[in-house]
């Protein structure tokens, strides 16, 4: 799975050279748009437009506050951004705590349905998530972005959501053109639109898989994420199954009737042998922490038991 670089900026941060950004291996930028039901970012414009002119992949975000009601709250944020060619899912961010915050989530969520047909992400902390845990079920397979400060991009611990798509993982960083430190992000593909909006049909022939997009077009070498779960396609567009090694990294991917990405523990039955897979899907060898206890797993994946 590749992973870009990324960061996030607001009217609080001061001269950005875009240009300059766009040579620092930068290639998404996620923009405050809105904050409540009145203010919208000043900058969000300038930043749009300079982002565009350099290439850069874009994406907005409303903060939700306790002072104003959600509905008027989504209304504010479709208002701002419906008018621009975003390439990135526009996320709520969740990180002020206040009475009726997870009655707050589900009705922006639900004006936000019914204003835009765009996908909703999620942004928030690591350390906030007890705080809409009661509302799990409703916002668990919602594209997720989580902060976590421990400059160590992806290794994060398990949580509810299921589709974990970008970590926030410093708000110190150096990034050239960018005047004092900002935010900085790994993302998956997950948070582009195109990965959330493609509809499609899978078509068998010959005992081998490919998606059809709506629009006729399928994916050539290159992973896909369809209906929440990660698929790799070869060259000529056939779903990929079973085992593949991907860059340096072996990845599982099921029988030729599922071709899913696999995460977490998987047991071979042909070799009576465990693996585990990381949150991206990677084979792990050699010593392994996996919820506080210690494995150990040899040069081939398989788990030793002794």
């Amino acid at each position: 799975m590749r992973y870009v670089k990324g960061i996030d900026i607001s009217n609080n941060n001061e001269n950005i050279d875009f240009d300059k950004v766009s040579e620092d291996n930068i290639e998404y930028v996620y923009m405050k748009a809105t904050e409540g039901k009145t203010f919208q970012d000043s900058r969000l414009e300038e930043f749009y437009n300079s982002c565009k002119s350099n290439g850069l992949k874009v994406g907005a975000y409303h903060f939700l506050v306790s002072t104003s009601s959600p509905q008027a709250q989504a209304e504010n944020f479709y208002k701002k951004i419906k008018d621009c060619a975003w390439d990135m899912i526009p996320m709520l961010d969740i990180e002020s705590e206040f009475d009726e915050l997870c009655d707050y989530i589900i009705r922006f969520i639900n004006a936000f349905k019914e204003l835009s047909p765009l996908q909703l992400g999620i942004y928030s902390y690591t350390g906030f998530l007890s705080n809409i845990e009661e509302i799990k079920s409703k916002i668990k397979d919602y594209p997720f972005w989580e902060a976590n400060y421990n400059n160590d991009p992806w290794n994060l611990p398990s949580n509810f959501f299921t589709n974990r798509i970008g970590h926030q993982y410093t708000e110190n960083g150096d990034i050239s053109g960018v005047s004092g430190k900002c935010d900085v992000n790994l993302f998956t593909q997950g948070v582009l639109l195109k990965n959330n909006m493609y509809l499609g049909t899978w078509i068998n022939e010959n005992n081998k898989w490919w998606y059809k997009h709506n629009d006729g077009t399928f994916t050539k070498d290159d992973w896909e994420l369809i209906n929440g779960k990660w698929y790799l396609f070869d060259a000529e567009g056939w779903m990929i199954h079973d085992w593949k090694k991907y860059g340096d990294n072996w990845y599982y991917f099921g029988d030729y009737n599922d071709g899913a990405m696999k995460t977490g523990w998987y047991y071979d039955e042909k070799s009576s042998k465990w693996y585990y897979f990381n949150e991206e899907g990677i084979m792990q060898t050699g010593c392994i922490k996996i919820d506080d206890k210690w494995y150990h797993f040899d040069n081939n994946g398989a788990m030793e038991t002794e």
